[in-house]
Formats: structure tokens, sequence, C-alpha cells
């Protein structure tokens, strides 16, 4: 499978382009996706609830090669990949924080979601586009920083040459939908900052380094956040050719997220969900949504699937070769 997913991508460009609820399914015209709105206390905890992304046969037997990807959160456990602070290539010693280095020596591919935290180096950072790593292959990626007080490693159980490296020793999660905008909308560091100090300010999340891993913090938010996540732990198993959610807190449309393969979804979703409970928990949303909000949310993102489709303001697709890989609003 990784063989033929390798010959398949070698040849290929990437890019990011960067009724009520007794009606059960809203179709998206000639995507081969579907919509889940029938109602099921299965999928709502307080004031989240989840709407199922199911795909038809076709689309899912014309994409089976996706199911070769490994996650971020995968990688960064699989030896030979290592994302460190970039690479000078010279004597320079630039403080350089919108770009990392990415290596691969593994024998996977590894894609990487627009989001995705990880932690460690000189300052914990989030991932600015969706992307594949090849196997055998070195380079730098585009990022965001999103902890402010700090430029130095702070991995005091590395070894003195691994932390000369400023290596990412963790992934966090996906980040909550403020600062996923921030990444994709805007592209300003300043906005981003703005957008992990309001979470992590609402989730009483306070650190020396203003840093978003700060959630991590034992107190009643985190306590709140767990309970969340425990309900929802498994929940769109029932259906077995899901590829996606849409995420709706109360009256809000937290965000839509469809991958081009069930297991993807699957392997993605927990750390999807902790971004979208960080908002839920702590928002004041509480009417519920219209469902033509919904069903508009998901369909403008759905119609991206169909090949001639083009991205708009406030959705996007990453595809690889011919396959989408991820599409998701912005």
């Amino acid at each position: 499978m990784k063989k033929l997913l390798f010959s398949v991508v070698a040849f290929c460009i990437f890019f990011t382009a960067c009724k009520n609820d007794n009606a059960a399914v809203s179709n998206a015209p000639q995507a081969g996706l579907q919509l889940v709105a029938e109602a099921n206390p299965a999928w709502q905890y307080e004031n989240l609830r989840l709407y199922p992304i199911v795909a038809d046969a076709a689309l899912l037997e014309g994409q089976a090669n996706l199911s070769g990807l490994k996650t971020l959160a995968e990688g960064m456990t699989t030896p030979g990949f290592r994302i460190t602070e970039q690479k000078q290539f010279g004597r320079s010693d630039d403080r350089t924080y919108n770009l990392l280095t990415v290596q691969n020596k593994s024998q996977d591919t590894i894609f990487i979601l627009s989001g995705d935290v990880v932690t460690g180096g000189k300052q914990d950072r989030v991932i600015a586009q969706d992307q594949i790593v090849m196997p055998g292959t070195v380079r730098n990626m585009d990022v965001f920083c999103v902890e402010q007080g700090r430029w130095s490693s702070n991995d005091t159980l590395s070894t003195p040459a691994k932390q000369k490296l400023y290596a990412f020793s963790g992934y966090y999660s996906v980040a909550s939908p403020k600062v996923r905008q921030a990444v994709q909308r805007t592209g300003s560091q300043q906005e981003v900052w703005a957008a992990v100090a309001s979470v992590t300010k609402a989730n009483g999340a306070t650190s020396a380094t203003s840093t978003y891993a700060a959630l991590e913090t034992a107190n009643e938010q985190k306590n709140k956040r767990d309970a969340y996540l425990r309900f929802f732990e498994g929940k769109l198993d029932t259906e077995p050719q899901v590829v996606g959610m849409v995420a709706v807190c109360g009256d809000q449309i937290l965000g839509v997220d469809i991958f081009g393969n069930t297991d993807l979804f699957r392997r993605e979703y927990t750390s999807l969900l902790h971004g979208y409970v960080t908002e839920a928990a702590t928002a004041q949303c509480q009417q519920k949504a219209a469902e033509s909000a919904v069903r508009n949310a998901f369909g403008k993102v759905a119609a991206l699937a169909n090949p001639d489709a083009k991205t708009t303001e406030g959705a996007g697709k990453f595809v690889l070769g011919t396959h989408w890989v991820h599409l998701f609003s912005k």
C-alpha cells in the first residue's frame, strides 16, 4: 500500500486551497457526501452537537489509497520522523519563528493538518497549512507561534545533544476554531497570539509563557472539557461510512471537517474534537441552530469534493494528485 501511495504521489502537485430533525439526510450534488441530520442524543452533549458526514461506496473506493497516510500525532512517535526549529544553512542564527524543519527518514507518508499543535523546540507552534511529508524527504514548513514567552529548550529530559537540535517532543491536538481561523484566514502572527490568549483566558489556562498547551493545566474548566471528550469518545462509530462532521455549539457553526477516507477521519477525530470542545465548553451558545444553517455550512464545504469546484473565502481543500484529502471551513 505504501509503495502504491508513493508511486501516485511522486507525480503529483500538492497544494492547499489552503426541514426539521426528522429529515435524516442532505445531499451534496455529485460529491458522494451526505449530512446525517437526524436527531440522536448520542451526538449532543450540553451545548455541543456533532452532525456526522458520510460518504457513498463509490467515493470511498476511489480514495482507498488514502488509508496509507499517517497523522501527525502518529508521525511524532514514528522512528525517523522529526520536527525541529528551522535548520540554518550557514552561520546565521536568526530567530525564525514562522518556519520549522520536518525530516522524514521513515517509510511512512505523513499527513499534517493545518491547526495541528506541536510542543517543544524553542516555542510551541501551530501548523499553517495542510501538507504531505513523503518518506526520505526534508524541508521547511510554515507555522505560527502559540507560545510567546519562551525561546529556549524546555525539554529537561533530553540529552544536551538533543536539546541543541531544538526538536519538538510532542503533539498536543488540533487547535480551537478561533486559532485555526486566525491561521487560515488572516495569516497574521498577532491575530494568532490574540486568539490563543482569548481561548486560554476563557479556560483559565494561564502560564508564564502564554502557551496554548497550558490548557492541560488541571482546573475546573479542564474537568469540564474532559467530560465533553469522554461523552463523545467513539460516538460517530455508529456510522460505518463516516468521513467527517459539522460541529455546532448552540446556534454557532464551529466548523466543518471532511476527510477523503473513513480511517483517516477516525484517527483525526479525537484531536479535532479537542479543539471544538475547547471552545464549546466556554461559549455562551444555548439556542439551537437552524437546520438550514447547518446544511448550508455542510454544502459549502462538501461541494469542494467535485473536481471542478473552486475554493472560496470560507472553505478550503487539500488535494493529493487526483484525490482530495481534506475539505474544511475556514
